[in-house]
């Protein structure tokens, strides 16, 4: 039999708290929607584990160990059966050595815990719906042979995508008996929608506007939480249509939560519910190689394009990237980094974890290779390692491969090590 409990718990930052997601400093001067970590809990004959969503750009390891740690003493699920991830919200807090990182962390074994505590018999299914109109690749190939990063809109110069999206909305539902909802959790791959002109007000984005949204449609209320996918490369930007209104404020981000809550009830409703399912969890330590110290040109080439960023003349994102992490790794060189990928068994659906900002493609494999019948892919899931770019995408260039701090090929390695995690669920 199973038994299922879900949880909602609030973790939106005080006023004044730095915020994270664009290219300037700010603050956060007030409210416009609140933060939550939304989390599930199951358990069955064969095991049990925990996920937990939270509303923040990302958070690393560190913290989400602590919190697992919490969870371990107060509710008795080991590491490898809790997965953490981020929805990568732009218009949230700063996360660190700090005294609101220390109240997620507490929050995030709170809401856990709370799941935990609630859990009720339940029967539990699985279904996927499709929602392209609203993903886009950013990277795009370019007249000159180049690839650039967020273009512009309508620049005569783009070509084409130089990758694909995955339009998949994966949805896990959990029911009573009786047929109202527990809890519901969908997977989709946008990396944020963002607000135009409202940059210093808190808010969970479109990933917030879903839940309620989803509430809405179905009837009654729940816990809905929307897990970021493999979007490392994917945005809202249709650079080779029609423009976004730029003073919409939030009815873009509206627009783009109900078409994709449209698109998991689809899921949903299509749903077969078993209460007789395989839960199993496992995870995988992974270590990041460095890349290489900065070369006297790179230095150089950085201080060229600081000299354009300073005197207001055109430079490119994958130009300021590309400066800004010669300058970091100058003053603070990296070393090897251990992170964990992870993988979630709920029956025939199989949750496959990538600790960063995970490549579209990787994304796909992941899901292409699965044993599965279905297959979510969570990013910023347990770490929050930066870009997760393919080898070919480092070759390439542009922002976000010019971001990263570890050698090209660290992607593919993620993929083949949750494949082989899913793998080994699957045969369990």
């Amino acid at each position: 039999m199973l038994t299922a409990g879900v949880s909602q718990v609030d973790i939106t930052p005080p006023l004044g708290i730095g915020m994270r997601g664009y290219f300037e400093a700010r603050t956060a001067t007030t409210v416009h929607d609140p933060l939550h970590v939304r989390s599930f809990a199951l358990e069955s004959e064969t095991g049990a584990i925990a996920i937990a969503v939270c509303d923040l750009i990302g958070l690393r390891r560190e913290y989400i160990d602590q919190a697992k740690e919490r969870i371990a003493d107060t509710v008795g699920l080991q590491p490898e059966q809790v997965l953490v991830s981020c929805t990568h919200t732009h218009t949230g807090p700063h996360t660190g050595d700090d005294d609101y990182t220390q109240f997620v962390v507490g929050r995030i074994a709170d809401g856990v815990r709370i799941a935990w505590d609630r859990r009720e018999p339940a029967l539990v299914g699985r279904g996927s719906g499709s929602e392209s109109r609203v993903v886009f690749n950013r990277r795009y190939r370019m007249k000159d042979g180049t690839v650039q990063t967020n273009p512009g809109l309508g620049n005569p110069d783009v070509v084409e995508p130089a990758g694909p999206v995955d339009p998949e909305v994966g949805v896990m539902e959990l029911r009573r008996s009786d047929g109202s909802t527990i809890g519901l959790l969908a997977n989709y791959a946008l990396h944020y929608v963002g607000i135009p002109d409202d940059h210093h007000a808190v808010s969970a984005d479109y990933f917030g506007f879903f839940s309620r949204m989803m509430q809405r449609m179905v009837g009654g209320s729940f816990v809905a939480a929307l897990a970021n996918g493999a979007s490392g490369d994917i945005n809202n930007l249709d650079v080779l249509g029609n423009a976004r209104p730029r003073n919409d404020r939030y009815q873009h981000i509206e627009r783009v939560a109900g078409v994709v809550a449209a698109a998991a009830l689809w899921g949903r409703n299509e749903a077969e519910f078993t209460d007789e399912v395989t839960i199993g969890s496992a995870l995988a330590e992974l270590t990041l190689p460095p890349r290489a110290a900065p070369t006297e040109e790179d230095v150089a080439r950085a201080e060229e394009i600081e000299a354009r960023v300073a005197e207001g003349k055109p430079v490119l994102m994958g130009e300021r990237s590309f400066a800004r992490r010669v300058r970091r790794m100058a003053e603070d060189p990296p070393e090897p980094r251990d992170t964990v990928v992870q993988a979630l068994r709920i029956g025939d659906l199989g949750v496959a974890s990538a600790p960063g900002e995970f490549f579209v493609e990787l994304g796909l494999a992941i899901k292409q290779r699965s044993p599965f019948a279905q297959t979510m892919v969570l990013e910023l899931a347990n770490d929050s390692v930066g870009y997760i770019p393919t080898v070919r995408a480092f070759e390439e260039g542009a922002y976000e491969p010019e971001s990263s701090s570890y050698e090209p090929g660290f992607g593919e390695q993620i993929v083949d090590t949750a494949v082989g995690l899913l793998e080994g669920l699957h045969g369990g």
